[in-house]
């Protein structure tokens, strides 16, 4: 008789959701813009120079001029950060899914070390982009 009025809440832990989605949402939005400005950035560079630079980056004999060596450069430390920020975002789905259905605790401290690591490697990659176009300017 003295359960009579107890109510079973088994709510998930409702902070935890939203860290780990708001984790995984901004990380897959920082992926995604990485990777669309290499797309961006090649872009230009094809429509600029034309298609004998495009095929000068894929020799890995060739003489490459400066924009080559920047382009290749800045577009594999970003494609680096973009999958960093991918990995983070699968990371943060899968704890998601587990406080969610209440197996166990989320691991937060593993999905911001990811976040952590991911972004970096997308600050490396912008130092690296002003370091060069300051070295080429000057």
């Amino acid at each position: 008789m003295e359960k009579e009025w107890q109510i079973d809440l088994s709510l998930p832990d409702i902070g935890a959701l939203l860290t780990l989605l708001s984790t995984a949402v901004s990380s897959a939005l920082m992926g995604v813009g990485s990777v669309l400005y290499v797309v961006m950035m090649m872009t230009t560079a094809y429509e600029v120079k034309g298609k004998d630079f495009l095929i000068s980056l894929m020799n890995p004999e060739a003489n490459l001029t400066f924009e080559a060596d920047f382009v290749l450069v800045v577009g594999t430390l970003l494609i680096i950060s973009a999958i960093f920020f991918f990995i983070t975002m699968i990371t943060s789905i899968f704890e998601l899914n587990a406080v969610s259905k209440k197996d166990r605790n989320g691991r937060i401290n593993i999905v911001f070390t990811l976040f952590g690591i991911s972004m970096i490697s997308l600050i490396s990659a912008l130092l690296a982009t002003v370091l060069l176009r300051y070295y080429y300017y000057y």
